[in-house]
């Protein structure tokens, strides 16, 4: 019996003493709650995705000293104090992001011939593979893409799946620009989604509708932003390719991983 008392009294210390913050994240001028927001301590493997209705919880236990960071494409990201903002969390934190005001860039339209190639890894192998094996919000997958001239509209996203989820699941395409050979500042100016589905073999999505241009090499990426009943998603994989880059969740570092590349490729015209 004083075992299992004793027992009680350490999972109560542990649950009392564990700093979960729960919150909202909305629109600041229209008071809309916002899905998919990344959430996470910098650089520390801690962090998350808001849910359908902006609703988030993140363990900030003995984090007191370092930054949490949210963003999401389209909005301000904003930075803030852990212990600054333990102070207002009671018992629910209602977080505001502003709307940003990017500009697009300026393209000179001309008479040139335009000439169309498909860029990244085009693998379809079935035996080497990489992606996602757990559910982890906010994990990230990618590869740097180089391009053939300057400027090139990306068309279309292909990936080879190699081993499916067991149900479907909904990723967010990301584009950044590169710096050190590593992930920078992400190009887009609106949030792409894609639901892979059981069964499906390819992740096709059509990036016209976005006008995406870039000047020199990018980085392209698929990442977890909801929890179904799927769980692990694997794409083809090559290796003495360009390296896999990933991140474990929301505001992690990026880390290189191992020499294969993972089979993402774009139709770019250029």
């Amino acid at each position: 019996m004083k075992n299992i008392v004793l027992i009680a009294f350490i999972l109560f210390s542990k649950y009392a003493c564990a700093q979960l913050l729960t919150g909202t994240v909305k629109d600041a001028k229209t008071n809309e709650a916002l899905p998919y927001v990344n959430i996470g301590i910098v650089s520390k493997g801690i962090g998350t995705v808001t849910g359908d209705n902006g609703n988030f919880n993140i363990n900030l236990t003995n984090h007191d000293t370092d930054s949490l960071r949210i963003s999401m494409i389209g909005y301000e990201p904003m930075v803030l104090l852990v212990a600054d903002l333990k102070k207002h969390a009671r018992p629910m934190v209602t977080i505001a992001l502003v709307p940003s005001n990017k500009q697009l860039k300026e393209v000179k339209v001309t008479n040139r011939k335009w000439k169309q190639s498909i860029l990244g890894n085009t693998t379809k192998s079935q035996s080497t593979n990489a992606g996602f094996n757990d559910n982890s919000l906010g994990h990230e997958i990618g590869e740097v893409i180089k391009i053939k001239s300057s400027p090139t509209w990306l068309k279309e996203f292909n990936a080879s799946i190699s081993t499916n989820s067991t149900d479907s699941v909904k990723l967010r395409l990301n584009i950044y620009s590169v710096k050190d050979g590593l992930p920078d500042k992400n190009l887009l100016q609106q949030n792409i989604f894609v639901t892979v589905k059981r069964g499906d073999k390819m992740v096709t999505i059509n990036l016209e509708p976005y006008n995406i241009m870039v000047e020199d090499k990018f980085f392209i990426s698929l990442e977890w932003i909801k929890n179904t009943g799927g769980h692990g998603l694997m794409f083809s994989a090559s290796l003495l390719s360009s390296p896999i880059i990933a991140r474990e969740t929301s505001q992690d570092k990026w880390e290189k991983i191992g020499i294969a590349g993972v089979g993402f490729n774009v139709l770019a015209e250029y």
